[in-house]
């Protein structure tokens, strides 16, 4: 009895989808909050600080969620997929985060995604 070859391509596309659609989620919910990051007093300052909590915490959780979701789905292993999906979001999130504030105190390009302070 011969098994049939697993074609694994999409599984990848699955990933790929999945990671692109949580991207561009996040990139489109900092674009929503970015009058928040214009801090002008402490109050300004913790509002900032609890919208960027919820906002990348609840990235992170739905990430979490959407990959052990598919990964026991397509293979069950929903472990392996959360975390990879986790982590590709979170280098993400600081890719994202480091290349706005370059972008605002080197090119003067402030607001894409955040307001910043150089």
């Amino acid at each position: 009895m011969e098994r049939e070859p697993r074609h694994s391509g999409g599984r990848a596309w699955l990933a790929l989808l999945l990671f692109l659609l949580l991207t561009a989620g996040y990139l489109a919910a900092l674009r929503a909050t970015l009058g928040v990051s214009e801090v002008q007093s402490d109050r300004d300052a913790a509002v900032r600080d609890q919208v960027y909590l919820a906002l990348h915490g609840g990235l992170l959780l739905l990430g979490a969620i959407a990959g052990f979701a598919a990964g026991r789905w397509i293979n069950g292993l929903g472990l392996a997929w959360a975390t990879l999906l986790v982590v590709a979001l979170a280098v993400t999130m600081v890719a994202v985060q480091v290349a706005s504030f370059e972008l605002a105190c080197s090119a003067g390009q402030n607001g894409l995604v955040r307001h910043w302070h150089c």
